[in-house]
């Protein structure tokens, strides 16, 4: 979850067993989705809907269906990860290639659930198009399916501030390399440092626990442009060089 999303993702051999579980919960503390989520997040199965469906509603995804949203490469049984352990270990060096270690994982996994349509995908995509995080909004108040009732119900709890800022560095990090994406966030964090919203929702969910955070906002359609871009036009920059990293 959050932070170790950002240390898998970039990994070209992502593993999955029956106790992982996948999750962006930011929106739920009224920040965003770092760690390069702007990047990976516009990308999965190279549909942004899928993305901005997960970042802003932090909907978990669990064991199988991480290979079938294609955030996990392979799905080993947790039973067979001790093999798993000792095949890598005796079957790879300093020298051996992605492919290669991607095969030893292979032997091993069973990755069925690839082909296997995600669920609710037709209702995602139509629901979570780039447009605007208000149409969104109004896509899941407008539909009278069951997904749409329960998707709205978990946004409700959510920062609108932080809805309308993930939408954004999403739809952004659709056309940015890593490298810019990780300068983006940094300004986005900084944002953050200025404003009252994340501190209320650590406040709310991790300090006092009432789970009752007091946001700024009732809703995204109080929230001004002007306001989402207080987080992306910052005069703050990151020096650290990713590209030499």
């Amino acid at each position: 979850m959050g932070g170790g999303v950002g240390l898998t993702w970039h990994s070209p051999v992502r593993i999955a067993t029956d106790n992982s579980m996948y999750a962006m919960p930011e929106t739920a503390i009224g920040f965003f989705c770092d760690v390069g989520g702007s990047y990976f997040l516009a990308r999965v199965k190279d549909d942004i809907s899928l993305g901005l469906y997960i970042g802003l509603t932090g909907q978990r995804v669990k064991s199988r269906d991480l290979v079938k949203w294609g955030i996990a490469t392979h799905f080993v049984e947790s039973a067979r990860i001790p093999e798993l352990y000792e095949r890598l270990q005796q079957g790879v060096t300093a020298q051996s290639t992605d492919a290669e270690i991607d095969g030893i994982v292979g032997s091993l996994s069973d990755d069925a659930a690839a082909s296997e349509p995600i669920p609710d995908l037709d209702q995602i995509r139509e629901i979570f198009q780039p447009d605007s995080v208000q149409g969104i909004m109004q896509r899941l108040d407008a539909s009278q399916t069951e997904f749409a009732a329960k998707t709205k119900k978990m946004m409700t709890y959510m920062s609108p501030l932080s809805l309308a800022v993930v939408f954004e560095q999403i739809k952004r990090g659709k056309d940015m390399n890593m490298a810019d994406v990780f300068q983006m966030e940094y300004g986005i964090s900084q944002g953050y440092m200025q404003h009252t919203e994340f501190f209320e929702g650590v406040r709310a969910l991790l300090v006092d626990k009432d789970k009752s955070p007091q946001w700024k906002h009732r809703s995204v359609g109080d929230i001004s442009r002007d306001e989402v871009e207080f987080f992306f036009n910052r005069p703050e920059k990151c020096n650290f060089d990713i590209t030499k990293a």
